[in-house]
């Protein structure tokens, strides 16, 4: 009778000639750029919704401000660039899902059935965090700035001093707060691939949230406009997410410590 396979097996199935690992990399990058092209494509179609999209948490608080309706570009060529580059960001966010797929049927084959069934629920956490973290951003803390910003602003009087606010640098500006949220959002993933493969546990996690609080306080003080409100804003998520970071911890160090094999009394004696 034979014998029963094993992981070392069905990877061994699988495993491919060096030269035919390069075609199928380069066989889905392909595809990753022309879905990439294709979502880009369908996005600049809507180019004035995204457009509108964008812009609306700027327009509220200057239409509150009584600062005007409008927003300007330098350059003739300044709003189809806009157009442009908010499309290719749309594109690859809508395209992520897919780029998603194409890069496990490339990795996929060469991992353990044990390793796909802990990668996926991974990259689907990844996706998730960065995405709230976006929305975040988007919803409760780019109107908090826009408005600290814009409280300078004088609207009244003979000496006004109204924002002229170009397309070009507001652009930049959300893409880079946006962005910062969204990665900062990832901290429960990264706290729980670093507790997966026995670098932290919840134990050090939680002997390290003094340092954690300095840490991140110093980081909310940096990063978005120096008002009290955006600050917290920042600061008390990540809080709550690095709470977060510790439950999930303590589950995975739990699984992993149980399926680790007893020591022997010999082990013991040399560990001590």
């Amino acid at each position: 009778m034979s014998a029963p396979a094993t992981d070392d097996d069905e990877l061994e199935r699988t495993r491919a000639p060096f030269m035919e690992h390069l075609v199928e990399l380069r066989r889905r990058l392909w595809y990753s750029v022309l879905t990439i092209g294709v979502c880009a494509l369908v996005a600049y179609s809507f180019h004035n919704e995204i457009y509108l999209f964008l812009t609306a948490p700027l327009y509220e608080v200057m239409m509150a401000r009584n600062l005007g309706d409008h927003v300007s570009f330098r350059s003739l060529g300044g709003v189809f660039a806009f157009h442009m580059q908010t499309a290719l960001l749309v594109g690859v966010v809508t395209a992520f899902p897919l780029l998603l797929w194409h890069l496990w049927q490339f990795v996929g084959p060469g991992l353990y059935k044990r390793e796909r069934i802990v990668v996926m629920p991974f990259l689907f956490g990844t996706v998730l965090c960065f995405a709230g973290g976006a929305a975040f951003c988007y919803y409760l803390v780019l109107p908090d700035c826009f408005d600290f910003l814009l409280e300078y602003a004088i609207n009244e009087g003979p000496n006004k001093l109204l924002p002229d606010i170009n397309i070009e640098e507001y652009l930049a500006f959300v893409v880079k707060f946006m962005l910062g949220f969204g990665l900062a959002f990832e901290l429960p993933m990264v706290m729980a691939f670093l507790a997966a493969i026995g670098l932290v546990t919840h134990r050090s996690l939680l002997q390290f949230w003094r340092y954690a609080t300095v840490i991140i306080f110093v980081v909310a003080a940096i990063l978005p406009p120096p008002a009290v409100y955006s600050q917290l804003l920042m600061a008390v998520p990540l809080m709550v997410l690095y709470f977060v970071s510790v439950i999930v911890a303590y589950f995975i160090t739990l699984r992993r410590e149980s399926s680790a094999p007893p020591s022997s009394p010999d082990d013991a004696m040399y560990e001590r």
